[in-house]
């Protein structure tokens, strides 16, 4: 038996309605009702006054598994049924001889250790409880009392209008900087919004900062995906989540990619001759602003020969091979002959793009 049922169960055994009792423990019968049906758990002090007042330890009131007498049979119309067959009586086993003061001691001792560990057990039900009851209430109000709506097409009726845009954060390189805005076809009285972001178990919101559209703006991590809705909360406390917009792969957008050669696939002597460096922007956002060429040896830099990114070719007129790897190529000539030795060196170029952001990659 649960909780509730126990509760429920006394009560009846004591004659009292669920007003009675609340009025013994100074609470309203709607408590006592929510406690019965196991919509809540009692306080410790409650629980205690329970036990005091049905005779029966909090051990086992909580613990489903504890011996429980069973309450007295009831006929159809409530009453306790007094015309019942009585039980044949079972002979009765014989007496004991009287246990001797040192096992009744023994015997108090355990009864004490054994009430302070119900005590423990159940502020640790009682609390484990109010935890997972607060995490139902979470789960309910996510899943029970909302309608979330999901992408499916390219249009969304709940919305008379709708847009949202993502670039990255100018103040901030490693964060984007969401706005949207959204306009229901229906609105109830007294309903409030808020915007919600949810990206792999993340979220973040904001209260729109105006109304008719309700708009606003969020500056999120720089993460690859994420959906927008727009949670609207009636009187009722019942809450509609429209799906406004979702991104993906924009970790890919607001990037670079780099990659760097030998023109021809070699040097011509030492380090001397045509780097090829070819850069393809993920989005339209990110361009390459600088770069240069970098020669290390054990991590020191020995060298460097800057690349001119204004002098860019676009990929547009170039075979299949260069509009494959990319948007723009850049040609730079080195000409590091007075090198001692060729194998220990390491050779790099980095392209910095119109946020700050460094981009790397090895000439092979």
């Amino acid at each position: 038996m649960t909780t509730g049922e126990k509760i429920a169960a006394l009560r009846r055994e004591h004659k009292l309605s669920q007003e009675a009792l609340g009025e013994k423990l100074g609470l309203s019968r709607q408590a006592v009702s929510k406690w019965e049906a196991d919509q809540a758990v009692p306080t410790m002090d409650n629980l205690m006054e329970l036990s005091r007042l049905f005779g029966v330890p909090v051990d086992t009131l909580l613990r489903h598994d504890a011996p429980f007498p069973a309450a007295p049979a009831e006929d159809g119309a409530g009453k306790e049924s007094k015309d019942a067959p009585a039980a044949p009586e079972t002979p009765s086993a014989p007496r004991q001889p009287r246990r001797n003061k040192a096992v009744l001691i023994g015997g108090a001792a355990l009864l004490c250790v054994s009430l302070a560990c119900s005590a423990v057990c159940a502020w640790s039900t009682i609390r484990l409880r109010a935890e997972v009851d607060g995490l139902r209430s979470l789960v309910n109000g996510l899943s029970l009392n909302s309608t979330v709506y999901y992408p499916q097409t390219d249009t969304n009726d709940d919305f008379a209008e709708s847009s949202e845009s993502v670039a990255i954060d100018p103040n901030d390189p490693e964060k984007l900087l969401v706005t949207f805005s959204a306009m229901p076809r229906e609105i109830s009285d007294g309903e409030t919004a808020k915007f919600l972001i949810h990206s792999d178990g993340q979220s973040w919101e904001c209260e729109p900062a105006t109304t008719n559209p309700y708009s606003g703006s969020l500056t999120i991590p720089l993460v690859d995906d994420y959906s927008v809705y727009l949670a609207l909360t009636g009187a009722d406390g019942g809450t509609r989540n429209l799906f406004v917009a979702s991104e993906s792969s924009l970790k890919d957008r607001f990037s670079l990619f780099v990659t760097a050669a030998w023109q021809d696939g070699r040097r011509t002597a030492n380090y001397a001759g045509y780097i090829e460096t070819m850069v393809y922007c993920g989005g339209d956002d990110v361009k390459p602003v600088s770069g240069r060429v970098v020669l290390e040896k054990d991590g020191r830099q020995v060298k460097e020969q800057e690349i001119d990114v204004k002098g860019s070719l676009s990929s547009d007129g170039y075979d299949d091979a260069v509009e494959y790897f990319g948007d723009a190529v850049f040609y730079t000539q080195i000409n590091w002959r007075d090198l001692d030795g060729t194998l220990d060196y390491d050779l790099k170029v980095e392209i910095t793009d119109n946020y700050g952001r460094v981009f790397t990659a090895d000439v092979v």
